[in-house]
Formats: C-alpha cells, sequence, structure tokens
C-alpha cells in the first residue's frame, strides 16, 4: 500500500522524492479508489442492431471483430471503434454500439465483450474527477501517437482477459479483476499521451513539470502547513504565476484542491481505523478538531463521528 497521511509538519520539506510525480500522484489516488471491475459477457451485434447500456454504472467495451461506432447520449458525434479497440465510459453515461453498416458486411457481425467497474474506495470521487467522458485506446490510430505502447501492452492484457473466460480456474475472478485495473491504466496512459495542450483536470495536468512538481509537493505532505506562497518558493514561481497556471489547468485554486484532498484521506482513515478524530485532525495539518470538524462537514454533510458510525466503526 502507498503512504497516505504522515505526522503533522510545521513547513514542506525541501527535500522530498519528486522523481516521478505523476506517477507517485497517479499511483496514490488510483490505490485509494480501490477499482473493482467484473465482466458482462460477449455480444454479437449485427447490421441494423445496436449495444444499448444505460446510465449508472461506469462500463468499458473490447471489439474483437467487426466495425462498430458508439454513441453517448445527446452527443453530436459517435466514435468509430475497430477490432482490438477498447474504449472505457467512466461517468457511466447512456451510451449504445451500433455495428457500422458501411463496413461490416450482411452476414458479417461485431463481437463485443462487456464489462462494468466502479471505485469502492475515498479515491474514487477524486480520480473521476480527473477522467474526460471516454477513454479510447484505438488501433486506427498511427504509431507516432502511441509513444507510450498501449496498444501493444493491451492486446496482450486483452488476450490474457481471453484466456481466463475461456479456461477459467482458482482465482479466475480475482485475475480478471487485475486485468481490467490493467486495461484501465492503458486507457489513461493513452489518453494523457494524446490530450491536446489545455486540456483540464489535474491528471492531465501532472503532464505539465510546474504543476506536476505542485501537485506532488501537496500529496507527499498533505499535513504540512501550505499557502500559497510556500508552495510557488518550492516550485520556483510567483505567487500570482503558480495560482493562475494551477487553477487553468486543474480547474481550482492550491489550497481548495488541497483541502478536498485532505478530506479524502480523512473519510479513508475515518472508515479504515481507529484513529482518534483529534489524531486525524493533526495529522492532516488541522490547528484544532474543531477546525477539521466544520471542513469535514462542508465536505460530507456529516460529521466526521457521524460518518463513522455510519460504516460500523468505532473510535479507539
Amino acid at each position: 500500500m502507498p503512504k497516505t497521511v504522515p505526522r503533522h509538519r510545521n513547513n514542506p520539506s525541501p527535500g522530498a522524492d519528486l522523481r516521478d510525480p505523476a506517477a507517485d500522484v497517479f499511483f496514490e489516488v488510483f490505490s485509494l479508489a480501490r477499482m473493482r471491475g467484473e465482466l458482462l459477457g460477449a455480444v454479437t451485434v449485427r447490421p441494423g442492431e445496436s449495444l444499448r447500456r444505460p446510465a449508472g454504472q461506469a462500463c468499458f467495451h473490447v471489439v474483437h471483430e467487426g466495425a462498430c461506432r458508439l454513441r453517448l447520449e445527446d452527443a453530436s458525434e459517435s466514435v468509430q471503434l475497430a477490432p482490438g479497440d477498447i474504449i472505457f465510459v467512466p461517468h457511466g453515461q447512456r451510451h449504445r454500439i451500433d455495428a457500422d453498416a458501411l463496413v461490416v458486411q450482411p452476414g458479417e457481425a461485431v463481437r463485443i465483450t462487456s464489462g462494468v467497474f466502479q471505485f469502492e474506495g475515498t479515491g474514487g470521487q477524486a480520480l473521476m474527477l480527473g477522467l474526460p467522458a471516454l477513454l479510447h485506446v484505438t488501433c486506427l490510430q498511427d504509431a507516432k501517437s502511441d509513444d507510450v505502447g498501449s496498444r501493444e501492452w493491451l492486446s496482450l492484457t486483452i488476450a490474457a482477459m481471453q484466456k481466463e473466460v475461456q479456461s477459467p480456474s482458482i482465482g479466475s475472478a480475482v485475475m480478471l479483476s487485475r486485468i481490467i485495473d490493467l486495461m484501465f491504466i492503458w486507457a489513461v496512459r493513452h489518453w494523457l499521451a494524446r490530450a491536446p495542450e489545455g486540456a483540464g483536470g489535474w491528471i492531465v495536468a501532472l503532464r505539465d513539470p510546474v504543476i506536476g512538481h505542485a501537485l506532488a509537493l501537496l500529496h507527499a505532505e498533505p499535513g504540512a502547513e501550505w499557502t500559497v506562497e510556500r508552495l510557488a518558493a518550492q516550485v520556483k514561481q510567483s505567487r500570482s504565476n503558480l495560482a493562475s497556471h494551477f487553477a487553468r489547468l486543474v480547474g481550482t485554486s492550491p489550497m481548495r484542491y488541497l483541502a478536498h484532498w485532505r478530506m479524502q484521506l480523512a473519510s479513508q482513515h475515518l472508515l479504515s481505523s481507529n484513529r482518534r478524530i483529534s489524531q486525524i485532525a493533526e495529522a492532516l495539518g488541522y490547528q484544532s478538531e474543531s477546525a477539521f470538524s466544520r471542513a469535514f462537514r462542508r465536505e460530507f454533510n456529516l460529521a466526521p463521528g457521524e460518518y463513522r458510525a455510519r460504516q460500523g466503526q468505532s473510535v479507539e
């Protein structure tokens, strides 16, 4: 497990290890999100037919044979899918997949394996906030757009998935869930490699050297006494430059981002430990339990004790 919340420190440490800040930050959030996926099975879609998914649960589709198009509800354009493609719909919008009548001939069909997934941990909300409507890895793009090697590894991952489905054995359900994890991460990598400059969200912002560094510092020591001035000094920017650059890429201010992440960590500690609320408040940089409780209530509409009690956790 990654480290979560260190003991409270008065000042940020200048010697934090930031050799790969993007990997560290994403790994922490993804680990706390606790993704769990399962397959729904394979379906065949013929010309004139559609595979329809209602709004609700996040899902994904793997195209094995045939050409098709996915269209989100109310979207003006569809997404072309080819054999070997995988597409995630992380926000669970209503959508349909139609066999491409211009490519799929009469008597042929599109074969698709679908699955669903959810984030069961406290990092799930933060992860979702950074994701686009669709995560699509396609075989139709030129090789230059896949410098991270997503297609090569996804093809191997999909082959492993098919093997587990065709020859299930002890632990196959666990294996399939982990394989879905890998497919999701490869899809995120592929999206990051191709996302246009200026795209918003904290995950895309990790690509920016300054903002990636700033996010890594906040995640490395969420309980430190951060201010915009101190954060700007650490990343060698002026206060105004950092504040505007951070808000433009991440979509919120540095201190609001930190406050939200602290609350995600707080909820994780309340649900997974018997630490006193005062101890959690101190570890997250709050000067008093009452200040922490007010911040927690603003985020979850519950006091920390109520939140913990509803989950059946006892206080030490």
